[in-house]
C-alpha cells in the first residue's frame, strides 16, 4: 500500500493567498493628460532654466522616456508654450491661498498672502521671459516661412502667448477677458475668502481689501509703476493695513 504523503511532503498549494494584495496596473494616461503632465513637469524647469531647459530635464522630471514627449508634444517649443498656458491656471494658486495658516490674526495673515503673491509674481515674470525666448518668431534665422515651416507655427504660438498677456485679439474678445485677467479675478476672489473671517477687523469691504492687496503687490513689482525700489512682504503687509493717512475714517467701499 502506498503510503499517504506526510503534510511535508506535500506539493506547494497552487491556490491563491486570500491575504496577498492584489496588484492592479494604473490606467494608461490620454494623451491630453500625458500632455498636461509634461506641462506641468515643465514650469518649475522654466523658472529655473528658462529657455535652455532641455528635452531630457523635461523627461526625467515628468518621469518618461525622451521618446515620449515628441509622442505628446511635436517639438521642444510645442512643449514650452503648453507649459506657458498651464502656468496661467490659476487653481493652484487659489488652493495655496486657501490653505495659508490664519490662526495669529490679520496682519499675520496679510504678510502671508502678500509673501505668496510675490514669489507667483517672480515665477511668472520668469516664465513669461522665458516664453518670449523661445517664442520669438525671428528666433532661427530672417528666411522667410510658408505653410508648414516651424517659424510659421511659432508665430501662431507666440501671437496666442501675446493675446493671453495682453488681452486682445479674436479669441479674447470671444472670452470676453483674456486669461491673465480671468486668472488674476480668481485669485482675488481666493483672498477675499481668507479675509472674510477678519471682517471685524477691516475697515472696508473684505472684496475691496482683496483687490487692494492685489494691486498693490503686482504694482510694486513694476518700476514704471512704483517709480522706485521695491517694498518687500512685511512693507506692503503694513502699508495695506495702515494706509497713508494718519487718521483715516472714511470707508471707501462702493
Amino acid at each position: 500500500m502506498t503510503p499517504l504523503p506526510s503534510p511535508s511532503d506535500a506539493p506547494p498549494s497552487t491556490s491563491p493567498d486570500a491575504s496577498a494584495p492584489v496588484r492592479t496596473r494604473a490606467r494608461p494616461l490620454s494623451r491630453e493628460e500625458r500632455r498636461d503632465a509634461i506641462a506641468a513637469a515643465t514650469i518649475p524647469l522654466l523658472v529655473q532654466h528658462g529657455a535652455a531647459v532641455t528635452t531630457r530635464q523635461i523627461a526625467d522630471a515628468a518621469g518618461v522616456a525622451e521618446g515620449t514627449l515628441f509622442r505628446a508634444f511635436a517639438d521642444k517649443d510645442e512643449i514650452l508654450h503648453a507649459a506657458v498656458v498651464r502656468s496661467l491656471d490659476p487653481a493652484p494658486a487659489v488652493a495655496a491661498i486657501a490653505d495659508l495658516p490664519d490662526d495669529d490674526g490679520l496682519r499675520p495673515l496679510v504678510v502671508s498672502i502678500v509673501e505668496f503673491l510675490l514669489e507667483a509674481q517672480r515665477v511668472g515674470m520668469r516664465i513669461f521671459a522665458a516664453a518670449h525666448q523661445v517664442l520669438d518668431p525671428h528666433r532661427g534665422g530672417a528666411h522667410g516661412a510658408g505653410a508648414g515651416d516651424p517659424r510659421t507655427e511659432r508665430q501662431d504660438r507666440a501671437d496666442t502667448v501675446r493675446r493671453m498677456h495682453a488681452g486682445h485679439g479674436p479669441d479674447a474678445r470671444r472670452a470676453g477677458f483674456d486669461a491673465r485677467e480671468r486668472s488674476a479675478r480668481e485669485i482675488v476672489g481666493a483672498i477675499e475668502r481668507t479675509l472674510v473671517a477678519h471682517r471685524a477687523e477691516l475697515r472696508v469691504d473684505p472684496g475691496l481689501a482683496a483687490r487692494a492687496v492685489f494691486s498693490l503687490v503686482f504694482g510694486n513689482a513694476l518700476p514704471h509703476l512704483s517709480g522706485g525700489d521695491r517694498l518687500d512682504a512685511v512693507q506692503l503687509a503694513d502699508l495695506i493695513l495702515g494706509g497713508i493717512g494718519a487718521d483715516v475714517t472714511t470707508d471707501p467701499s462702493p
